[in-house]
C-alpha cells in the first residue's frame, strides 16, 4: 500500500512539474507568434515615421520649385507679339506650348486664319497668266503674261508675278533663269507694311526658291543662296522683335514646317542651333493650336498641374494668372519631372527610391520600375491634385530585412528562454527525481536499519533472558551465551559507528588528521581488529607487504577504517566453505596501493558504478543472508576522496572481487 502511495506521489510531482513547464512555454510561444505576426506592421510604421521628415523636406522643396516656376511665368510679357513669350518659354525654359488669354477671355495666342493655297485668284490682274499656267499649261505664254506685272507697284502683285514667272520658266527647263527670277521675289525687303497677304506671298516665294535650289543641285553659289534664303525665313518666323506676329499662327506653322522639310535636303545649313530652335518652336506652336481647339482645362482652374492628351501626346497643362493676361502653359512629362526635383534632392544617396504618380495613377517621375512594394505613400502639395509619392527600398527589401532581423531576435530570445525553462525543468526534474530516490532509499534504509538493529537486540535479549532465568546446563554454556552476547554487541556498535560516520559525512563534519603514516602499521591494526572475526568464520587472510614502502599522507585511524570495511565485506561476501582473502600493499608511481581480493560471489558490471552510493545494496531485500545497510563502501569512498586518493573495483560474478585503494605517498620516503 505504501509503495502504491509513493508511486502516486511521484506521478503527482511529475504532473505538476510538466504543467509548470508546459504552461509558460505555451504562453511564450503564443506571445512570440503574435509578436512575429505584428512585427512587419510595426517595422513598417517605424520606417514610415522615420521617412516622414524626408517626405516633408521633399514636399517643401517641390513647392519652392513650383513657386519659382510661377514667378518665371509672371516675368513673361506677351504684349502684342506673343512670340517673345513663346520663345522664352520654349527655348529658355522647358515649356511645350502656350496659350494667352485676355482678361475678358478672348484668345490672344494662337490666332489662326483661313489657309490660301494660291497667291493669285482668277478675277485678279494676274488671272490670265494663272489660267495659261495651270489650265492651259502654256508655260511660255504664262511666263510672258507674268512678266508684265513683275515691276508692279503693289508688292504682293509684283512678288506673285515673279513667283509665277519663275514656276513657268522652271517647267520650260530654264532652271537657272527660274532661280534668278525667284531670287528677285524672295529677297525683297520692302514689304514690311504690306500686310499679311503680301507676307504670305513672300514666304511662298522663298519656299519655292529653296525647292528650285534643291532641284538644281549643289554648287557653292547655290549653297550660299540656300543659307541666305533660310535665314530670311527664320527672321520672319517667331520674330520676337516685331510689334506683332507677321503671320497668323497656322500660316506661320505651315511656313516653319516647309522650311524644316527643305532643311532635310542635300544642303547643309550653317546654323544647326537655329534649325533646332525652329523645330522646337514649330512643335510648340502646333501643340498650342491643338490646345486652343481642345480647351483642355476648365477656365476656373489655376496653378495646378493637370494631365491632358493633345494629338495623342501626354502633356501637362498649368493655367496661371499673370499680371497682364492669363497663361496656359503646356509642359512635357520631363518638365514636370524636373519640377519634382525636390524628391530627387531629398532621397539622393539614401537607401530609398521613389515613384510619383499623377491623379490617373500614371508614372510621372522617379523610378519607373521600383523593387517590391511601397512601404509608405504620401500626397503631394496642393499644386499637384491627386498626385502621390511612393517610397521603396532600393536594391533589396530593407523593410523585410529589418523585420526579419527583429523577428530573428525574438525567435532567438524566445528559444533561449524556452531552453532555459527546459533546462531549469530538467534540473528540477532531476532534483525531484533525486529527492524521490532519496526518499525511497531512506524508506528502505529505515526498514533495513530497523531490521538490522532489531536482529542483534533480539538475540542479546534472548541470551540475557536465558542467563537470568538460569536455563543453562553448565558454566561452559553460560560462557558461550556471554560470547554470543558480546559478538552481537560488537555488531551493534559497528553499525552505530557506521551510522554516525555517515551522519558526519552528510553534514561535512568529518575531520581528518593528515600526517605521515606508515602503511605497514595501518595494515597491522586493520588485520588485528578483524583477527577474531576471521578466525571464528574460518577466513584465511594472506597479507603481502612490499619492502620498502614509503609513508603516505593520511589519517591513520581513517585508513584503518577503510581497510576494515573492505576486509569485513570480503569475509561477508565469500562462501562459507573456503574463504580466501588477500591484502596486497605495493607502490605504484606516486601512490601506495592497498588491494583487497576475495573469492566470493562477485558482482555484475551494472552494479559497479552504484556500490559506492549511500544505502545501495546489491541485494536490498529484508530476507538477504548478509548483514549490513549499504553504508560501508560509501564511507570508504568518502575517506579515500578526502585523502586525494582513488578506489577501483574489479569483480566477476562467481569469481570474486578486488578493491584497490590508491593513496599519495608522503615526503619522508617518497620521491
Amino acid at each position: 500500500m505504501s509503495a502504491l502511495l509513493s508511486r502516486r506521489n511521484q506521478v503527482q510531482w511529475l504532473v505538476l512539474l510538466a504543467v509548470a513547464v508546459l504552461l509558460p512555454t505555451a504562453s511564450l510561444l503564443w506571445f512570440m507568434t503574435r509578436v512575429i505576426g505584428d512585427e512587419r506592421l510595426v517595422v513598417k510604421q517605424k520606417l514610415a515615421a522615420l521617412y516622414q521628415d524626408k517626405l516633408s523636406d521633399a514636399a517643401t522643396k517641390t513647392a519652392a520649385l513650383f513657386r519659382a516656376r510661377l514667378a518665371a511665368l509672371d516675368k513673361l510679357k506677351p504684349g502684342s507679339n506673343p512670340y517673345a513669350a513663346l520663345r522664352q518659354l520654349v527655348l529658355d525654359s522647358d515649356g511645350q506650348g502656350l496659350l494667352i488669354q485676355a482678361d475678358d477671355g478672348a484668345l490672344l495666342y494662337p490666332q489662326t486664319a483661313g489657309a490660301s493655297g494660291v497667291d493669285v485668284h482668277s478675277d485678279s490682274l494676274l488671272g490670265p497668266a494663272w489660267q495659261a499656267e495651270f489650265a492651259a499649261r502654256q508655260y511660255a505664254s504664262a511666263a510672258a503674261l507674268y512678266g508684265k506685272f513683275t515691276s508692279a507697284r503693289d508688292p504682293q502683285m509684283a512678288i506673285a508675278a515673279m513667283t509665277g514667272r519663275s514656276r513657268s520658266l522652271a517647267r520650260l527647263g530654264r532652271l537657272d533663269d527660274a532661280i534668278a527670277e525667284c531670287q528677285r521675289a524672295a529677297l525683297r525687303t520692302s514689304i514690311n507694311d504690306a500686310g499679311v497677304p503680301a507676307r504670305v506671298t513672300l514666304e511662298n516665294a522663298r519656299l519655292l526658291l529653296l525647292s528650285l535650289l534643291k532641284q538644281a543641285g549643289q554648287t557653292p553659289a547655290h549653297a550660299a543662296l540656300f543659307n541666305q534664303t533660310v535665314r530670311a525665313l527664320m527672321a520672319d518666323l517667331y520674330n520676337p522683335a516685331a510689334e506683332q506676329p507677321l503671320l497668323p499662327a497656322n500660316q506661320n506653322l505651315f511656313v516653319a514646317r516647309k522650311t524644316l522639310d527643305a532643311l532635310q535636303g542635300p544642303f547643309v545649313f550653317d546654323n544647326p542651333k537655329a534649325r533646332d530652335d525652329l523645330k522646337k518652336l514649330a512643335d510648340a506652336e502646333e501643340l498650342s493650336i491643338a490646345a486652343a481647339e481642345a480647351r483642355p482645362i476648365s477656365p476656373g482652374v489655376y496653378d495646378e498641374f493637370l494631365k491632358t492628351a493633345l494629338d495623342r501626346t501626354p502633356t501637362y497643362a498649368l493655367r496661371h494668372r499673370a499680371p497682364s493676361s492669363t497663361l496656359l502653359v503646356l509642359l512635357p512629362e520631363s518638365a514636370v519631372a524636373s519640377g519634382l526635383g525636390g524628391f530627387q534632392q531629398a532621397f539622393n544617396g539614401s537607401e530609398t527610391t521613389y515613384r510619383i504618380l499623377d491623379a490617373a495613377d500614371d508614372y510621372v517621375a522617379g523610378d519607373l520600375r521600383p523593387p517590391g512594394k511601397p512601404f509608405t505613400v504620401a500626397a503631394l502639395p496642393a499644386s499637384f491634385p491627386g498626385w502621390t509619392a511612393e517610397l521603396y527600398f532600393e536594391g533589396s527589401d530593407v523593410f523585410e530585412k529589418a523585420a526579419k532581423r527583429q523577428i530573428a531576435v525574438y525567435i532567438w530570445t524566445g528559444g533561449v528562454v524556452i531552453l532555459m525553462v527546459l533546462l531549469v525543468a530538467a534540473l528540477a526534474a532531476r532534483a525531484v527525481s533525486r529527492q524521490i530516490r532519496l526518499n525511497r532509499m531512506k524508506n528502505d534504509f529505515i526498514a533495513t536499519v530497523s531490521h538490522e538493529l532489531k536482529t542483534p537486540l533480539a538475540s542479546m535479549r534472548v541470551l540475557v533472558d536465558t542467563l537470568l532465568e538460569g536455563n543453562i546446563r553448565d558454566e561452559a554454556q553460560a560462557q558461550e551465551y556471554l560470547r554470543l552476547t558480546a559478538r552481537e554487541n560488537e555488531r551493534l556498535s559497528r553499525m552505530i559507528d557506521n551510522f554516525l560516520a555517515f551522519s558526519r559525512m552528510e553534514r561535512n563534519k568529518q575531520a581528518f588528521s593528515i600526517t605521515e603514516a606508515d602503511p605497514a602499521e595501518i595494515v597491522g591494526d586493520a588485520v588485528e581488529s578483524l583477527r577474531a572475526k576471521h578466525n571464528s568464520q574460518q577466513c584465511h587472510l594472506a597479507v603481502d607487504l612490499s619492502d620498502p614502502l614509503p609513508d603516505i599522507k593520511a589519517d591513520h585511524d581513517a585508513i584503518v577504517t577503510v581497510l576494515v570495511n573492505l576486509l569485513d565485506n570480503a569475509c561477508k561476501y565469500t562462501a562459507e566453505e573456503k574463504k580466501e582473502i588477500s591484502l596486497k600493499v605495493y607502490r605504484e608511481g606516486g601512490f601506495v596501493c592497498f588491494a583487497v581480493s576475495d573469492n566470493g560471489i562477485g558482482m555484475a558490471r551494472r552494479h559497479l558504478n552504484k556500490i559506492f552510493d549511500s544505502f545501495y545494496q546489491v541485494d536490498n531485500s529484508l530476507a538477504r543472508k548478509v548483514e549490513g545497510c549499504g553504508l560501508g563502501l560509501s564511507i570508504v569512498k568518502f575517506i579515500v576522496n578526502a585523502h586525494r586518493g582513488a578506489i577501483t573495483v574489479d569483480s566477476k560474478p562467481g569469481v570474486g572481487s578486488t578493491f584497490t585503494v590508491l593513496l599519495p605517498t608522503g615526503h619522508r620516503n617518497g620521491d
